[in-house]
């Protein structure tokens, strides 16, 4: 009986398997574009928006089986646990929302697209805050949604992480 059932389950996934990945892509994209915009709008992350990537990542699993359970807890770790001790020495660094939407799409990402997507958002902020002092809209204690750029170095993660990780490694 259980056989039977994991035969069938292998099968539901190979059939399914690249439109359920378009589905949870679609929706991984869907939620952090909403989580971007209102932590750009408000510099919050609603938890319903972390629960709702965190039940999307772990939809993923079954779908998206090159990515491995041990590699997925530790990306639920990885770079979340980099924000919270940045958070720990320097007192406001980034938001509760922040290091808990980066655990729950590590969840989806993996370990290593977690440090790139973290990666690539470190780049793109300190881009804009350079930006934003060079014009003279801010200064340097000026603070800036975080959340933006962690969604989109998730983005650019997910869609060019392959080519990402073989240039830089």
């Amino acid at each position: 009986m259980i056989n039977h059932f994991i035969l069938n389950t292998d099968l539901f996934v190979q059939r399914w398997n690249p439109a359920g990945r378009a589905v949870i892509l679609c929706l991984f994209f869907g939620v952090l574009t909403a989580a971007a915009w209102i932590d750009g709008k408000t510099r919050t992350i609603p938890d319903k928006l972390v629960l709702a990537v965190l039940g999307v990542s772990l939809l993923s699993i079954p779908l998206f089986p090159e990515i491995g359970l041990p590699d997925r807890l530790f990306g639920m770790c990885s770079a979340s646990l980099l924000l919270l001790v940045l958070t720990l020495c320097v007192p406001g660094a980034f938001g509760g929302g922040d290091i808990k939407l980066m655990a729950a799409c590590g969840v989806f990402l993996g370990w290593r697209y977690s440090l790139l997507a973290l990666g690539i958002a470190v780049f793109l902020g300190a881009a804009y805050g350079s930006w934003l002092l060079f014009i003279k809209k801010a200064d340097r204690k000026t603070r800036i949604a975080f959340g933006p750029f962690l969604c989109a170095g998730m983005a650019a993660a997910v869609l060019w992480g392959d080519p990402m990780i073989s240039i830089f490694f």
